[in-house]
Protein backbone atom coordinates (compact mmCIF):
# COMPACT_ATOMS: atom_id res chain seq x y z
CA UNK A 1 0.00 0.00 0.00
CA UNK A 2 2.85 2.40 0.92
CA UNK A 3 4.66 1.70 -2.36
CA UNK A 4 1.43 2.38 -4.26
CA UNK A 5 1.04 5.76 -2.57
CA UNK A 6 4.65 6.66 -3.30
CA UNK A 7 4.16 5.66 -6.95
CA UNK A 8 1.01 7.82 -7.31
CA UNK A 9 2.70 10.75 -5.60
CA UNK A 10 5.68 10.41 -7.94
CA UNK A 11 3.41 10.42 -10.99
CA UNK A 12 1.59 13.54 -9.75
CA UNK A 13 4.90 15.27 -9.06
CA UNK A 14 6.11 14.37 -12.56
CA UNK A 15 2.95 15.77 -14.15
CA UNK A 16 3.25 18.92 -12.08
CA UNK A 17 6.90 19.43 -13.05
CA UNK A 18 6.07 18.74 -16.71
CA UNK A 19 3.32 21.35 -16.68
CA UNK A 20 5.55 23.85 -14.91
CA UNK A 21 8.48 23.50 -17.29
CA UNK A 22 6.15 23.31 -20.27
CA UNK A 23 4.68 26.72 -19.48
CA UNK A 24 5.97 29.89 -21.06
CA UNK A 25 6.55 32.92 -18.89
CA UNK A 26 4.47 35.88 -20.08
CA UNK A 27 6.65 38.58 -21.61
CA UNK A 28 5.95 41.97 -23.13
CA UNK A 29 7.07 40.54 -26.47
CA UNK A 30 4.26 37.96 -26.28
CA UNK A 31 1.75 40.75 -25.65
CA UNK A 32 3.08 43.03 -28.38
CA UNK A 33 1.08 41.37 -31.16
CA UNK A 34 -2.12 42.24 -29.31
CA UNK A 35 -1.25 45.93 -28.87
CA UNK A 36 -3.52 48.53 -30.44
CA UNK A 37 -1.80 51.88 -30.89
CA UNK A 38 -3.52 55.13 -31.72
CA UNK A 39 -3.40 58.90 -31.41
CA UNK A 40 -6.08 61.40 -30.47
CA UNK A 41 -7.05 64.17 -32.84
CA UNK A 42 -6.21 67.81 -32.07
CA UNK A 43 -9.69 68.01 -30.48
CA UNK A 44 -8.91 64.87 -28.41
CA UNK A 45 -11.26 62.65 -30.40
CA UNK A 46 -10.83 58.90 -30.93
CA UNK A 47 -11.25 58.24 -34.64
CA UNK A 48 -10.89 55.57 -37.30
CA UNK A 49 -9.82 52.03 -36.41
CA UNK A 50 -9.18 53.01 -32.78
CA UNK A 51 -12.75 54.23 -32.38
CA UNK A 52 -14.04 51.00 -33.90
CA UNK A 53 -11.88 48.98 -31.48
CA UNK A 54 -13.08 50.93 -28.43
CA UNK A 55 -16.68 50.62 -29.62
CA UNK A 56 -16.23 46.85 -29.84
CA UNK A 57 -14.70 46.67 -26.37
CA UNK A 58 -17.47 48.78 -24.84
CA UNK A 59 -20.07 46.76 -26.77
CA UNK A 60 -23.16 46.18 -24.63
CA UNK A 61 -21.52 46.56 -21.24
CA UNK A 62 -23.73 48.27 -18.69
CA UNK A 63 -20.80 49.66 -16.72
CA UNK A 64 -17.44 50.88 -18.01
CA UNK A 65 -14.77 51.86 -15.48
CA UNK A 66 -11.63 53.88 -16.16
CA UNK A 67 -9.23 52.83 -13.39
CA UNK A 68 -6.94 55.82 -13.50
CA UNK A 69 -3.54 56.83 -12.26
CA UNK A 70 -4.22 60.23 -10.72
CA UNK A 71 -2.50 63.39 -11.96
CA UNK A 72 -2.29 62.47 -15.62
CA UNK A 73 -2.71 65.29 -18.13
CA UNK A 74 -3.00 62.80 -20.98
CA UNK A 75 -5.82 60.87 -19.32
CA UNK A 76 -7.97 64.00 -19.18
CA UNK A 77 -7.65 64.25 -22.97
CA UNK A 78 -8.49 60.56 -23.42
CA UNK A 79 -11.50 60.94 -21.12
CA UNK A 80 -12.93 63.59 -23.41
CA UNK A 81 -12.53 61.25 -26.38
CA UNK A 82 -13.97 58.15 -24.73
CA UNK A 83 -17.01 60.13 -23.51
CA UNK A 84 -17.95 60.67 -27.16
CA UNK A 85 -17.68 56.95 -27.91
CA UNK A 86 -19.64 56.05 -24.78
CA UNK A 87 -22.41 58.50 -25.67
CA UNK A 88 -22.87 56.74 -29.00
CA UNK A 89 -23.23 53.45 -27.09
CA UNK A 90 -26.08 54.84 -24.98
CA UNK A 91 -24.20 56.01 -21.89
CA UNK A 92 -25.80 58.97 -20.11
CA UNK A 93 -24.15 58.88 -16.67
CA UNK A 94 -20.64 59.78 -15.54
CA UNK A 95 -19.66 58.68 -12.01
CA UNK A 96 -16.61 60.33 -10.47
CA UNK A 97 -14.44 60.33 -7.34
CA UNK A 98 -15.97 63.42 -5.72
CA UNK A 99 -18.79 64.02 -3.25
CA UNK A 100 -22.42 63.98 -4.45
CA UNK A 101 -23.02 67.59 -3.40
CA UNK A 102 -19.83 68.78 -5.09
CA UNK A 103 -20.94 66.90 -8.21
CA UNK A 104 -24.26 68.75 -8.10
CA UNK A 105 -22.42 72.09 -7.95
CA UNK A 106 -20.18 71.14 -10.89
CA UNK A 107 -23.20 69.97 -12.87
CA UNK A 108 -24.81 73.35 -12.28
CA UNK A 109 -21.84 75.59 -13.04
CA UNK A 110 -20.93 73.71 -16.24
CA UNK A 111 -24.35 73.92 -17.88
CA UNK A 112 -22.83 76.41 -20.31
CA UNK A 113 -19.87 74.30 -21.55
CA UNK A 114 -17.84 77.29 -22.76
CA UNK A 115 -17.73 78.69 -19.21
CA UNK A 116 -16.65 75.43 -17.54
CA UNK A 117 -13.00 76.24 -16.86
CA UNK A 118 -13.68 79.79 -15.71
CA UNK A 119 -16.53 78.83 -13.37
CA UNK A 120 -14.56 76.02 -11.73
CA UNK A 121 -11.65 78.39 -11.20
CA UNK A 122 -13.88 81.11 -9.72
CA UNK A 123 -15.51 78.73 -7.25
CA UNK A 124 -12.11 77.36 -6.24
CA UNK A 125 -10.70 80.81 -5.61
CA UNK A 126 -13.78 81.84 -3.67
CA UNK A 127 -13.69 78.94 -1.23
CA UNK A 128 -10.19 77.44 -1.35
CA UNK A 129 -8.11 80.51 -2.22
CA UNK A 130 -5.59 79.99 -5.00
CA UNK A 131 -3.52 77.45 -3.10
CA UNK A 132 -5.87 74.50 -2.69
CA UNK A 133 -8.27 72.59 -4.98
CA UNK A 134 -11.98 72.72 -4.25
CA UNK A 135 -13.23 70.18 -6.78
CA UNK A 136 -10.65 67.40 -6.67
CA UNK A 137 -10.21 65.60 -10.04
CA UNK A 138 -11.90 68.55 -11.74
CA UNK A 139 -9.33 71.04 -10.49
CA UNK A 140 -6.80 71.00 -13.33
CA UNK A 141 -6.80 72.97 -16.58
CA UNK A 142 -6.71 69.72 -18.58
CA UNK A 143 -9.73 68.39 -16.64
CA UNK A 144 -11.87 71.14 -18.12
CA UNK A 145 -11.64 69.32 -21.45
CA UNK A 146 -13.68 66.35 -20.25
CA UNK A 147 -15.86 68.40 -17.89
CA UNK A 148 -16.87 70.62 -20.79
CA UNK A 149 -17.45 67.63 -23.06
CA UNK A 150 -19.56 65.84 -20.44
CA UNK A 151 -21.74 68.94 -20.23
CA UNK A 152 -21.99 69.31 -24.00
CA UNK A 153 -23.04 65.67 -24.38
CA UNK A 154 -25.60 65.92 -21.56
CA UNK A 155 -24.04 63.43 -19.14
CA UNK A 156 -25.51 63.24 -15.64
CA UNK A 157 -22.71 63.66 -13.11
CA UNK A 158 -22.73 61.17 -10.22
CA UNK A 159 -20.54 61.98 -7.22
CA UNK A 160 -19.73 58.81 -5.29
CA UNK A 161 -17.02 59.75 -2.82
CA UNK A 162 -16.78 61.71 0.42
CA UNK A 163 -16.98 65.48 0.26
CA UNK A 164 -13.46 66.79 -0.25
CA UNK A 165 -11.56 68.30 2.66
CA UNK A 166 -11.66 71.92 1.44
CA UNK A 167 -15.31 72.00 0.36
CA UNK A 168 -17.17 72.40 3.67
CA UNK A 169 -17.58 76.17 3.69
CA UNK A 170 -19.19 75.90 0.25
CA UNK A 171 -21.54 73.20 1.50
CA UNK A 172 -22.44 75.27 4.55
CA UNK A 173 -23.42 78.17 2.28
CA UNK A 174 -25.55 75.83 0.17
CA UNK A 175 -27.26 74.49 3.29
CA UNK A 176 -28.10 78.02 4.38
CA UNK A 177 -29.57 78.86 0.99
CA UNK A 178 -32.17 76.16 1.71
CA UNK A 179 -33.36 77.81 4.93
CA UNK A 180 -37.09 78.56 4.62
CA UNK A 181 -36.86 81.31 7.20
CA UNK A 182 -33.18 82.22 7.53
CA UNK A 183 -33.56 84.86 10.26
CA UNK A 184 -33.46 82.54 13.34
CA UNK A 185 -30.50 80.59 11.95
CA UNK A 186 -28.52 83.58 10.67
CA UNK A 187 -26.37 84.16 13.74
CA UNK A 188 -25.64 80.44 14.19
CA UNK A 189 -24.77 80.16 10.50
CA UNK A 190 -22.36 83.10 10.63
CA UNK A 191 -20.58 81.67 13.68
CA UNK A 192 -20.25 78.21 12.12
CA UNK A 193 -19.08 79.67 8.80
CA UNK A 194 -16.45 81.83 10.50
CA UNK A 195 -15.05 78.79 12.35
CA UNK A 196 -14.87 76.62 9.24
CA UNK A 197 -13.37 79.46 7.21
CA UNK A 198 -10.68 79.99 9.85
CA UNK A 199 -9.68 76.34 10.22
CA UNK A 200 -10.42 74.63 6.91
CA UNK A 201 -6.77 74.51 5.77
CA UNK A 202 -5.44 73.24 9.11
CA UNK A 203 -4.53 69.62 9.77
CA UNK A 204 -5.22 69.89 13.49
CA UNK A 205 -7.34 72.13 15.72
CA UNK A 206 -7.13 72.03 19.53
CA UNK A 207 -4.74 69.10 19.31
CA UNK A 208 -6.96 66.84 17.22
CA UNK A 209 -7.54 66.19 13.53
CA UNK A 210 -9.60 69.01 12.03
CA UNK A 211 -12.17 66.42 10.86
CA UNK A 212 -12.59 65.00 14.35
CA UNK A 213 -12.87 68.59 15.57
CA UNK A 214 -15.66 69.29 13.05
CA UNK A 215 -17.55 66.30 14.45
CA UNK A 216 -17.41 67.52 18.04
CA UNK A 217 -17.48 71.32 17.69
CA UNK A 218 -20.54 72.67 19.49
CA UNK A 219 -20.94 75.84 17.40
CA UNK A 220 -20.84 74.00 14.07
CA UNK A 221 -23.16 71.26 15.27
CA UNK A 222 -25.64 73.71 16.79
CA UNK A 223 -26.18 75.25 13.38
CA UNK A 224 -26.38 71.90 11.58
CA UNK A 225 -28.98 70.63 14.06
CA UNK A 226 -31.07 73.74 13.46
CA UNK A 227 -31.11 72.94 9.73
CA UNK A 228 -31.78 69.20 9.92
CA UNK A 229 -35.56 69.69 9.76
CA UNK A 230 -35.08 70.83 6.16
CA UNK A 231 -35.08 67.60 4.12
CA UNK A 232 -32.77 68.85 1.38
CA UNK A 233 -30.38 70.42 3.87
CA UNK A 234 -30.26 67.19 5.87
CA UNK A 235 -28.98 65.29 2.85
CA UNK A 236 -25.97 67.62 2.61
CA UNK A 237 -25.47 67.55 6.38
CA UNK A 238 -25.50 63.74 6.48
CA UNK A 239 -22.94 63.63 3.67
CA UNK A 240 -20.72 66.11 5.50
CA UNK A 241 -20.91 64.11 8.72
CA UNK A 242 -20.08 60.85 6.90
CA UNK A 243 -17.15 62.54 5.17
CA UNK A 244 -15.82 63.89 8.47
CA UNK A 245 -16.08 60.46 10.03
CA UNK A 246 -14.16 58.81 7.16
CA UNK A 247 -11.43 61.45 7.29
CA UNK A 248 -11.28 61.41 11.11
CA UNK A 249 -10.82 57.64 11.27
CA UNK A 250 -8.16 57.76 8.58
CA UNK A 251 -6.29 60.57 10.38
CA UNK A 252 -6.35 58.74 13.71
CA UNK A 253 -5.20 55.38 12.36
CA UNK A 254 -8.53 53.60 12.78
CA UNK A 255 -8.82 52.77 9.12
CA UNK A 256 -11.76 53.80 6.96
CA UNK A 257 -11.06 52.27 3.53
CA UNK A 258 -13.97 49.84 3.73
CA UNK A 259 -16.27 52.52 5.16
CA UNK A 260 -15.35 54.80 2.27
CA UNK A 261 -15.97 52.02 -0.27
CA UNK A 262 -19.34 51.25 1.33
CA UNK A 263 -20.26 54.93 1.13
CA UNK A 264 -19.38 54.99 -2.57
CA UNK A 265 -21.50 51.92 -3.19
CA UNK A 266 -24.40 53.43 -1.27
CA UNK A 267 -24.25 56.61 -3.35
CA UNK A 268 -24.06 54.59 -6.56
CA UNK A 269 -27.18 52.63 -5.59
CA UNK A 270 -29.05 55.85 -4.82
CA UNK A 271 -28.24 57.35 -8.22
CA UNK A 272 -28.95 54.07 -9.99
CA UNK A 273 -32.30 53.50 -8.35
CA UNK A 274 -33.37 57.14 -8.80
CA UNK A 275 -32.44 57.19 -12.49
CA UNK A 276 -35.28 57.73 -14.93
CA UNK A 277 -33.58 55.45 -17.46
CA UNK A 278 -34.57 52.17 -15.78
CA UNK A 279 -31.27 50.36 -16.30
CA UNK A 280 -28.84 53.25 -16.76
CA UNK A 281 -25.48 52.77 -18.42
CA UNK A 282 -22.72 54.25 -16.28
CA UNK A 283 -19.16 55.33 -17.02
CA UNK A 284 -16.97 55.54 -13.91
CA UNK A 285 -13.67 57.39 -13.62
CA UNK A 286 -12.04 56.38 -10.32
CA UNK A 287 -8.60 55.59 -8.96
CA UNK A 288 -7.26 52.22 -10.09
CA UNK A 289 -7.60 50.58 -6.66
CA UNK A 290 -11.37 51.13 -6.68
CA UNK A 291 -12.20 49.31 -9.92
CA UNK A 292 -10.73 45.81 -9.53
CA UNK A 293 -13.05 42.89 -10.33
CA UNK A 294 -12.20 41.27 -7.00
CA UNK A 295 -11.03 42.77 -3.74
CA UNK A 296 -8.67 45.69 -4.09
CA UNK A 297 -4.92 45.47 -3.48
CA UNK A 298 -5.71 46.66 0.08
CA UNK A 299 -8.22 43.87 0.64
CA UNK A 300 -11.21 46.20 0.36
CA UNK A 301 -14.57 45.10 -1.03
CA UNK A 302 -14.66 48.13 -3.32
CA UNK A 303 -16.69 49.55 -6.21
CA UNK A 304 -15.18 47.24 -8.81
CA UNK A 305 -16.14 44.08 -6.94
CA UNK A 306 -19.60 45.53 -6.34
CA UNK A 307 -20.03 46.32 -10.06
CA UNK A 308 -18.75 42.89 -11.06
CA UNK A 309 -21.29 41.18 -8.80
CA UNK A 310 -24.09 43.55 -9.83
CA UNK A 311 -23.36 42.95 -13.51
CA UNK A 312 -23.34 39.17 -13.01
CA UNK A 313 -26.62 39.21 -11.09
CA UNK A 314 -28.27 41.41 -13.72
CA UNK A 315 -26.74 39.48 -16.64
CA UNK A 316 -24.99 42.58 -17.99
CA UNK A 317 -21.33 43.51 -18.40
CA UNK A 318 -18.73 45.52 -16.54
CA UNK A 319 -15.57 46.51 -18.44
CA UNK A 320 -12.62 47.71 -16.33
CA UNK A 321 -9.87 49.70 -18.08
CA UNK A 322 -6.49 49.75 -16.32
CA UNK A 323 -4.63 53.02 -16.99
CA UNK A 324 -0.87 53.22 -16.46
CA UNK A 325 1.82 55.79 -17.25
CA UNK A 326 4.83 54.41 -19.13
CA UNK A 327 6.59 57.75 -19.63
CA UNK A 328 6.49 60.94 -17.58
CA UNK A 329 8.32 64.05 -18.83
CA UNK A 330 10.16 61.93 -21.38
CA UNK A 331 11.51 59.43 -18.85
CA UNK A 332 10.49 55.78 -18.64
CA UNK A 333 8.82 54.49 -15.48
CA UNK A 334 9.98 50.91 -16.11
CA UNK A 335 11.76 49.57 -13.04
CA UNK A 336 11.03 52.56 -10.82
CA UNK A 337 9.99 51.61 -7.29
CA UNK A 338 6.39 52.76 -7.60
CA UNK A 339 5.96 50.92 -10.90
CA UNK A 340 7.89 47.68 -10.36
CA UNK A 341 4.77 45.51 -10.07
CA UNK A 342 3.53 46.63 -13.51
CA UNK A 343 6.85 47.10 -15.36
CA UNK A 344 5.98 44.19 -17.67
CA UNK A 345 3.02 46.23 -18.91
CA UNK A 346 4.92 49.52 -19.03
CA UNK A 347 7.44 48.01 -21.46
CA UNK A 348 4.66 48.10 -24.07
CA UNK A 349 4.20 51.86 -23.82
CA UNK A 350 5.21 54.35 -26.53
CA UNK A 351 6.17 57.98 -26.03
CA UNK A 352 4.20 59.21 -29.03
CA UNK A 353 1.12 56.96 -29.04
CA UNK A 354 -1.57 55.51 -26.85
CA UNK A 355 -1.33 51.75 -26.34
CA UNK A 356 -4.31 49.52 -25.52
CA UNK A 357 -4.34 45.75 -25.00
CA UNK A 358 -7.17 43.36 -24.24
CA UNK A 359 -5.93 41.48 -21.15
CA UNK A 360 -8.70 38.88 -21.12
CA UNK A 361 -7.05 36.37 -23.52
CA UNK A 362 -3.92 36.41 -21.36
CA UNK A 363 -6.03 35.91 -18.25
CA UNK A 364 -7.58 32.84 -19.89
CA UNK A 365 -4.16 31.51 -20.85
CA UNK A 366 -2.99 31.99 -17.28
CA UNK A 367 -6.02 30.20 -15.87
CA UNK A 368 -5.54 27.32 -18.32
CA UNK A 369 -1.92 26.89 -17.24
CA UNK A 370 -0.53 27.91 -20.63
CA UNK A 371 1.57 30.79 -19.28
CA UNK A 372 3.33 31.64 -16.04
CA UNK A 373 3.09 35.09 -14.48
CA UNK A 374 4.29 36.77 -11.31
CA UNK A 375 1.89 37.29 -8.41
CA UNK A 376 1.68 40.99 -9.30
CA UNK A 377 0.72 40.33 -12.91
CA UNK A 378 -1.71 37.61 -11.83
CA UNK A 379 -3.49 40.22 -9.73
CA UNK A 380 -3.58 42.64 -12.68
CA UNK A 381 -4.99 40.06 -15.09
CA UNK A 382 -7.66 39.00 -12.63
CA UNK A 383 -8.56 42.61 -11.78
CA UNK A 384 -8.85 44.40 -15.13
CA UNK A 385 -9.94 43.80 -18.73
CA UNK A 386 -8.21 46.39 -20.90
CA UNK A 387 -4.74 47.88 -20.40
CA UNK A 388 -4.38 51.55 -21.40
CA UNK A 389 -0.94 53.20 -21.54
CA UNK A 390 -0.79 56.93 -22.13
CA UNK A 391 1.88 58.51 -24.34
CA UNK A 392 4.51 60.73 -22.74
CA UNK A 393 2.63 62.21 -19.80
CA UNK A 394 2.91 65.31 -17.66
CA UNK A 395 1.46 66.50 -14.38
CA UNK A 396 -1.62 68.61 -15.13
CA UNK A 397 -1.71 72.35 -14.40
CA UNK A 398 -3.83 73.72 -11.52
CA UNK A 399 -7.00 75.62 -12.36
CA UNK A 400 -7.36 77.38 -9.01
Amino acid sequence: MMNSRIFIASILLFISLFQTYGQKTLTSEMMESSAVRFSLSEQHEINGAAKEQWTNWIADNQFVGLAEVHNSAQLSFFTKGILQVLKERGFENFAVEIGPNSAAVIQDITRNPSETSENIQQYSRRYAKSRKPLFVFFDKIEDSNFAEEASRLGFNLWGLDQEYLYSYEMHLDNIHKLAQNPTPEQEAYEKAKALIHKNIFKNKVSGQSVFCWYQSNEIINTYLKMMESNTKAKVIIDDMRESWDIYCKSATGQGSNQQRANYMKKNFKTYYEDSEEGNPKVFLKLGGIHLTHGRSIFGVDDMGKFLTETAKTSNVGFLSIRHLIAYRNGKSNVGKSRWKSTSLFLELGRKDQWTAIDLRPFKEMMQNGEIKVSKDIEFELNSYDILLLSPNDQYPKPNY
